[in-house]
């Protein structure tokens, strides 16, 4: 049986976190180096955070894999919370980073555009006029997309290819992201424990459940189950 790429692409890095996992379990120095990121100098001092925190966020978008950059976000916050405008400053820092980093995958969509199958192209003006006869769906498909910390490339991509609005796509993104980076930033519902900073162990899980979770998302591909509602809707 044939492995396809997203499945050996799952596998080796669910091989690359059990090695990270074992190397933990037993280098204690490893351990308080993850627990201890945010008490590193870089992030102690504001200008080098937002300078980190602004390349982390848009190399991680940018990357056709997801990556979980949203971890910047906790430590170069953390030192400043008893300042509530830097957490403020630092996420709106971290949501340009990571909108110019998700606006390659439009790019890259709107460049394709003119070399992609007939039958590609029929299948995307059928999204398009869907689109077009729910206006109300695009914005809040791309706010959702960007209001995780998955990659978007699988809404982006395919909006750039039917040459959807560049300002719609880059406000509702950015806004989406902004909202995600100020859950990290203010550390809402403790959420930045789950990434480092207290455990380890937590981190790991984490790490675990959201390689899990994409890959499922993959696996599944909302895009064409979108499509067959909207070739029965036809």
């Amino acid at each position: 049986m044939k492995i396809k790429k997203i499945d050996a692409t799952f596998i080796v890095i669910i091989a690359i976190l059990t090695v990270i996992s074992v190397d933990l379990l037993f280098n204690k120095a490893h351990q308080e180096a993850i627990e201890n990121i945010s008490k590193y100098e870089p992030f102690q001092n504001l200008g080098t955070g937002l300078l980190i925190t602004f390349w982390v966020c848009l190399i991680g978008n940018l990357l056709p894999i997801p990556t979980p950059y949203t971890w910047v976000v906790c430590y170069s916050s953390q030192p400043f919370m008893v300042n509530l405008f830097i957490p403020l400053l630092i996420g709106f820092i971290a949501s340009l980073g990571c909108l110019i980093g998700e606006m390659g995958g439009y790019i890259l969509g709107r460049g394709s555009a003119e070399i992609i199958s007939d039958t590609r192209k029929d299948k995307l003006k059928k999204f398009q006029q869907y689109l077009i006869d729910h206006p109300k769906f695009a914005p809040l498909l791309i706010f959702l997309a960007a209001l995780t910390p998955i990659s978007d490339d699988l809404i982006t991509i395919p909006l750039g290819i039917i040459k959807y609005s560049p300002k719609k796509t880059i406000f509702w993104c950015w806004l989406g992201k902004f909202g995600l980076m100020l859950v990290f930033a203010y550390n809402l519902i403790n959420i930045c424990n789950l990434i480092g900073g207290e455990s380890w162990i937590l981190s790991i899980i984490t790490l675990y459940v959201i390689v899990i979770l994409i890959y499922s998302m993959f696996r599944i591909n909302l895009l064409k189950v979108k499509e067959k509602e909207i070739n029965k809707n036809n």
